[in-house]
């Protein structure tokens, strides 16, 4: 499997003649988080996986949104010049915010969206909990914390998962920088202003972050966008639990957005 880095913060797997896809990772987590899924989408697919601001090769840079949109710019104009065609942009949970508002900024660079995980308004109880839980690691202290959530990720997810995942080390200042941002931004508004076709795939067991679905659905809706919402067994780490479903999802993903010509 061909992989190289066409900039800092930026892996690339599969051909240039393939499909192109971005996945964009969770909050704590980097681009190493995809790697089970690139070894079942490739060579099927030309797969990027850009690290955010504060994450991964990225860890020194400061998280704002602003900052985070200009990485996933970075990801989707490299696959749309290397394939000659916009990609998918597929989003989880923090990458997903980031990939909503990515596309309602710069409309028309990518083709489509997934995202997963990502419809609960970043104005309620959720994000306090997130910033409550970022306190916490403050306290505990950098090695600690990456300890704890070592053996959490290990006792959680399959090996190959757990690995990808501890690849990438946690970035635990992301959590608090993240979830501050994210209060900062309506992404309600935001899914008012898409233009591409929108997919929200959310675990039926994912109750918090299914919370505000049906707004986040109308909003993109009512703004004329083709949107649909579908709901799989599992909870918000589905991507890390069942990647050979996440992956088959993906693909079907792909089909209904992007279908073939003719």
């Amino acid at each position: 499997m061909s992989t190289r880095r066409p900039a800092a913060g930026l892996t690339v797997s599969g051909p240039d003649t393939a499909p192109p896809l971005v996945l964009v990772h969770g909050i704590r987590l980097s681009a190493t988080m995809w790697r089970p899924h690139v070894h079942r989408l490739v060579p099927d697919f030309r797969v990027s996986t850009p690290d955010l601001p504060c994450h991964g090769a990225l860890t020194g840079h400061p998280f704002t949104l602003d900052a985070a949109v200009a990485a996933v710019h970075r990801a989707v104009r490299e696959a749309r010049e290397a394939t000659g065609r916009p990609p998918l942009l597929v989003g989880l949970s923090l990458g997903g915010y980031v990939s909503l508002a990515h596309a309602a900024r710069h409309p028309g660079e990518a083709a489509a969206l997934l995202l997963h995980g990502c419809t609960a308004r970043t104005s309620g109880p959720l994000p306090a909990l997130y910033a409550a839980v970022g306190r916490l690691n403050d306290r505990l202290g950098p090695e600690r914390s990456a300890r704890l959530q070592a053996r959490a990720m290990r006792r959680m997810l399959p090996p190959e998962s757990a690995e990808a995942v501890l690849a990438g080390g946690f970035h635990l200042p992301a959590l608090t920088q993240g979830v501050a941002e994210l209060r900062r931004h309506d992404f309600l508004a935001l899914a008012a202003r898409l233009t591409a076709p929108t997919l929200f795939l959310n675990g039926r067991s994912d109750l918090p972050f299914r919370a505000d679905e049906r707004r986040f659905l109308a909003a993109v809706r009512a703004a004329g966008t083709p949107a649909r919402l579908f709901h799989t067994r599992g909870g918000h780490l589905l991507s890390l639990t069942d990647p050979d479903r996440f992956a088959t999802l993906l693909r079907r993903a792909h089909r209904h957005l992007l279908p073939e010509p003719g």
